[in-house]
């Protein structure tokens, strides 16, 4: 029985993190594209990238956390262990930088854009930025599914 409950975990972990990392991947190379056509461009994307992040991302990374624990608390793992330390680590890191990074430069860039207009390039530099923190957050996610899959130092 609790055999046949992991595989479901694990089943619906890996959909989530395929659903987050998948889709960051996506939305990084969108923003690549959409990037060179200028500032404007740029931060009209921004309004579907918070779209995505609040209503797709945050839940799909919550459900991700919970059923991983999920997973060490009746499977074979222990949350002493390195590979899952890394992982929780690496998670709290895309988290914070999320909620604490992403959300407030993106209020700040729409307020911006609204008082010096979308073309501007104040604009364009805090849009470039989220768009770097963004790829370092891609470049943890993909570290994470390295650690969870590869579990080094276990």
């Amino acid at each position: 029985m609790i055999a046949a409950l992991y595989d479901w975990l694990l089943f619906f972990h890996i959909l989530c993190a395929i659903v987050w990392v998948g889709g960051a991947i996506s939305l990084q190379i969108i923003a690549i594209r959409v990037n060179r056509r200028g500032p404007a461009a740029a931060y009209a994307l921004l309004g579907d990238f918070e779209f995505v992040g609040t209503r797709i991302f945050m839940p799909t990374s919550l459900l991700l956390l919970v059923l991983g624990i999920w997973m060490v608390s009746i499977g074979p793992w222990s949350f002493h262990q390195t590979w899952i330390l890394l992982g929780l680590a690496m998670f709290a890191y895309s988290f914070v930088s999320g909620a604490f990074f992403l959300s407030p430069q993106l209020r700040k860039t729409k307020e911006v854009a609204d008082e010096k207009g979308p073309d501007s390039a104040e604009v364009g530099e805090l849009t470039r930025r989220l768009f770097i923190v963004s790829r370092i957050e891609l470049v943890f996610l993909v570290l994470i599914v390295a650690d969870m899959v590869l579990k080094p130092f276990l």
